[in-house]
C-alpha cells in the first residue's frame, strides 16, 4: 500500500503517511492480501500409493504376457523363465518400496542384496555355469554389507558424514581389491589388471573426505565452496 499523495511505502495498518501525513485512502471493500509463510504451511505428502498399484499391474500384465506368447509358441517357458525372474527382480527392488509410506534402507538393502543373489543363482543354475559361489556371492554379497552399513550409519547419525562417505570409499577400494581376486580365482585372469587404478582413485577421495570430517576449518571451508 502506497501514499495516494508522494506515493511512499506504507506498513500495514498505517492510518496515515509518516512522511507528508496525509490520511492513508483505503476503497470502499478493499482488503489488504493476505500474507502466508511458505515455510509454515504443511506440506502435501507424495501419495505412493497410485505409483506403486500403476508398477505392480505393469510387472503382472508383463508377467502374463511373456507367459503366454511362451506357451503358445513353445509349449512351455522357453526363454520366458529369463523375462519372469528379471520382472521378479525389478519388482522386489523398484517396486515394492513404493508399498511402504517411508522405506527404511537398511532394510530393504539387504532385501534387494538377498534378491540379486537369488537372481544370480538361478541364472548360473539355468545356464550350467560355475561362477556364483566363488565370483556372484561374495562380490554381491561384499557390496550389500557396504551398502546396509553406510545407509545405517548415514539414517541415524547426525554428525560425521564426510567420514562415513569417507571410510564408504575406502571400503569400495578394498573392495576391488577383492573383485579383481574373485574374478582370478574363478575365471583365472591375471591379478592386479584394474584393481590397483581403481583402488588408489578410491583411497586418495576417501583419505580427503577423512580429513575433511575430522579438520574444521577444512570441513567449514568445503561447506562453504560446495554449498554443502
Amino acid at each position: 500500500m502506497y501514499c495516494v499523495k508522494c506515493g511512499v511505502s506504507l506498513p500495514d495498518g498505517a492510518e496515515k503517511c509518516p512522511l507528508c501525513g496525509t490520511a492513508v485512502w483505503n476503497p470502499d471493500g478493499f482488503e489488504a492480501e493476505p500474507s502466508y509463510d511458505r515455510n509454515a504451511l504443511p506440506e502435501k505428502p507424495f501419495d505412493r500409493n497410485p505409483v506403486a498399484i500403476l508398477l505392480t499391474v505393469i510387472s503382472i500384465l508383463a508377467a502374463l504376457a511373456v507367459t503366454a506368447v511362451c506357451l503358445v509358441l513353445y509349449r512351455g517357458l522357453g526363454w520366458g523363465d529369463y523375462v519372469l525372474a528379471s520382472i521378479l527382480l525389478f519388482f522386489v527392488v523398484a517396486v515394492l518400496p513404493f508399498w511402504f509410506t517411508d522405506p527404511n534402507p537398511v532394510v530393504f538393502i539387504p532385501v534387494d542384496t538377498v534378491a540379486v543373489e537369488l537372481f544370480l543363482l538361478f541364472i548360473c543354475l539355468r545356464t550350467g555355469g560355475h561362477w556364483f559361489m566363488s565370483f556372484a556371492f561374495p562380490c554381491v554379497g561384499i557390496v550389500g554389507l557396504i551398502s546396509t552399513a553406510s545407509a545405517a550409519l548415514l539414517k541415524y547419525l547426525r554428525k560425521g558424514r564426510y567420514i562415513v562417505i569417507g571410510g564408504m570409499q575406502i571400503a569400495l577400494g578394498l573392495f576391488c581389491i577383492l573383485l579383481e581376486f574373485f574374478q582370478h580365482i574363478t575365471f583365472e585372469t591375471e591379478m592386479f589388471r584394474w584393481s590397483l587404478f581403481a583402488s588408489i582413485a578410491l583411497f586418495v577421495s576417501g583419505a580427503f573426505l577423512l580429513c575433511v570430517g575430522l579438520i574444521r576449518p577444512l570441513r567449514d571451508f568445503v561447506s562453504r565452496v560446495f554449498f554443502l
